[in-house]
């Protein structure tokens, strides 16, 4: 009898570990495609301009490879939760976080922010991607971000979107693993929404 059980709980235990073994092949899958397509953006600016229609196309074909990656990851973490990197590894992982952070909705970014950040600490996640997505969610409610790591183009220079606390960004930023930034880099934080 006992060595039925140990040869079920082994079947079960073997199961398991396959269901995670293909879910975390396909969340590396989207990253790669994800990974694929972006790089052919200033390429495709470049030679066509950002008004053409080639970059019309890839920017549709962005759009629908999100989308699909986004349905995959939400049915995901609907089954499983945040799956951390102990589980999936660190690029299915990184998979999660791009799905949710490229969503065209901010409704997505909150509703599923809590999740990653439970997971990033407790070590599964990663703390600058948690960093990232919360400033993320704050520029687009027009507040300012507390870790520095949103941008924006004003007058076809790169400046940061307004921040919470000017003096401490930089301790917040070496608290999630991200590099302080320069002072040259703090000057051109914005001071108000513009």
């Amino acid at each position: 009898m006992k060595k039925i059980i140990f040869i079920l709980c082994l079947i079960s235990y073997s199961t398991f570990a396959q269901d995670y073994t293909s879910l975390r092949k396909n969340l590396e899958h989207f990253v790669d495609q994800s990974i694929e397509v972006r790089a052919t953006v200033m390429p495709t600016a470049q030679e066509f301009g950002f008004e053409s229609y080639q970059m019309d196309s890839l920017n549709q074909l962005i759009n629908f490879r999100d989308s699909m990656h986004l349905r995959y990851v939400v049915a995901v973490l609907a089954e499983h939760g945040w799956l951390g990197t102990s589980v999936i590894g660190k690029k299915a992982n990184i998979s999660l976080f791009l799905a949710i952070q490229h969503a065209p909705s901010d409704q997505v970014r909150e509703r599923y922010y809590p999740m990653l950040e439970a997971s990033a600490k407790r070590g599964e996640s990663s703390r600058s991607q948690m960093a990232t997505m919360k400033d993320r969610i704050l520029v687009n409610k027009k507040q300012p971000q507390v870790y520095g790591t949103q941008w924006n183009y004003v007058d076809d220079k790169q400046v940061l979107f307004p921040l919470e606390d000017v003096n401490s960004v930089n301790e917040k930023r070496v608290e999630v693993g991200l590099e302080p930034l320069s002072e040259q880099e703090l000057k051109t934080a914005q001071s108000k929404y513009q």
